[in-house]
């Protein structure tokens, strides 16, 4: 065995939705100077390029597996064997895998509306189709090994984080928590969410940050310029794939599937809330048990699009992200994407209303879908809104249309 392959003693969260630093939600609004990677350094360069993609000894095609190459990912049961002999320890390792599987139900508090769990990013917990343990199942994103990243450098915050912190951070942003009810940084709830990471890695061999660590994004030619991404085709796409799961109105099933958009889903700084983000998730992990179901780029971009042209919840310190070189393009929920764009509104959204299709909790039928959507390929960036949006008694917003520019052409 090479010498160099360690053994990791600590994991850590990656939730898509990405995270923040911790105990910075209300002390960031002075900046601290931009610090910078040595050289030119990105996330994805931690690991080498050529494990983003290929297909594994099992012929089960990982995201980031190389031709030949062995998983080295052994779910762990959790038993006596297996649990840490120091009692204290043990009864973290517990309490943290159950605050994983069911987080919203665990403690409410700190997740205030939110209906969001760890689990549903990290799969395992309740769901009917549940494979192992939280955080073990290599088709969502698996925590195994992952603190081989641990501490890390993240741009949107330009500083250092440990694991702690980034949990914190998807308190803040994928749970929607309010900033004084996140557990804090040495509360038993941070401390055994760690402990059962911890435990989840222990014994695993990794040389590097493990191929499993990064949920593969659109590159090169397979990346959609955003003003090209096309929500509207991708309302269609969502009812054919994920609303007998989501639900027509997004809001999923409590104790099951997740909400996607509306007020009990993550908010508009968290990470799923970028489109190659999102469109990553859905083609490597969705459905859930099915990945590649839907594995056209062209097509998980244009379902983001949908997700993301909706209402969310709004984080507060959201406009301090990026402070030096601005929100990367995939970012559609930031006010400096619009504005380099060109809009004067989230773009997905903006597109939304034009065809008549609801951004708010309103189910989605086929009938709301223009049969012919290839127009809203296009920017549009310049082409007004037919109608006012008004807020409805549920604080949605309703597009109210006088016709011309509405496509009257529904599907049937």
């Amino acid at each position: 065995m090479n010498r160099r392959i360690a053994t990791v003693s600590l994991a850590f969260v990656l939730v898509l939705a990405g995270c923040t630093a911790p105990m910075l939600y209300q002390k960031d609004s002075s900046q601290a100077g931009e610090l910078k990677l040595p050289g030119d350094w990105s996330g994805f360069e931690w690991m080498d390029k050529n494990l983003r993609e290929g297909q594994a000894g099992d012929d089960m095609r990982y995201r980031n597996e190389t031709a030949g190459q062995q998983a080295a990912f052994v779910p762990k049961k959790m038993n006596n064997s297996t649990l840490p002999e120091n009692e204290h320890r043990r009864e973290l390792v517990k309490y943290g895998r159950q605050l994983f599987a069911n987080t919203a139900n665990e403690i409410p508090n700190q997740t205030g509306t939110s209906r969001m769990s760890c689990a549903n990013c990290h799969g395992g917990g309740s769901l009917p189709t549940a494979n192992g343990m939280v955080g073990q199942d290599i088709k969502m994103i698996p925590l195994v090994g992952t603190a081989a990243g641990y501490p890390e450098w993240t741009g949107r915050t330009s500083r250092m984080r440990d694991m702690r912190q980034r949990i914190q951070g998807c308190f803040l942003r994928s749970m929607n928590t309010d900033p004084e009810n996140i557990p804090e940084y040495d509360s038993r709830e941070i401390q055994a969410m760690e402990s059962y990471l911890v435990w989840l890695a222990k014994g695993t061999p990794v040389q590097k940050v493990p191929y499993w660590r990064h949920i593969r994004k659109p590159e090169g030619s397979e990346k959609m310029p955003i003003p090209n991404v096309n929500p509207v085709r991708g309302a269609k796409l969502y009812l054919e794939n994920c609303a007998s799961c989501h639900g027509k109105d997004g809001q999923g099933s409590k104790g099951q599937y997740p909400p996607l958009w509306g007020p009990d889903s993550y908010n508009d700084g968290a990470g799923m809330g970028r489109i190659y983000t999102a469109s990553g998730f859905i083609r490597e992990a969705m459905p859930y048990g099915s990945a590649h179901t839907v594995s056209d780029w062209r097509d998980v971009q244009d379902i983001a699009g949908f997700v993301n042209g909706h209402d969310r919840p709004h984080l507060d310190r959201q406009n301090k992200d990026w402070s030096a070189d601005g929100p990367p393009d995939e970012a559609v929920y930031y006010k400096r994407v619009q504005d380099r764009f060109g809009y004067n509104m989230n773009p997905m959204r903006k597109k939304l209303l034009m065809a008549g299709i609801p951004v708010g909790t309103e189910p989605l039928n086929k009938g709301d879908i223009p049969k012919n959507t290839d127009k809203y390929r296009n920017a549009l960036n310049e082409t007004s809104i037919n109608g006012t949006a008004n807020a409805s008694a549920s604080g949605a917003i309703v597009n109210v249309f006088g016709g011309s520019n509405r496509d009257d052409q529904r599907a049937s």
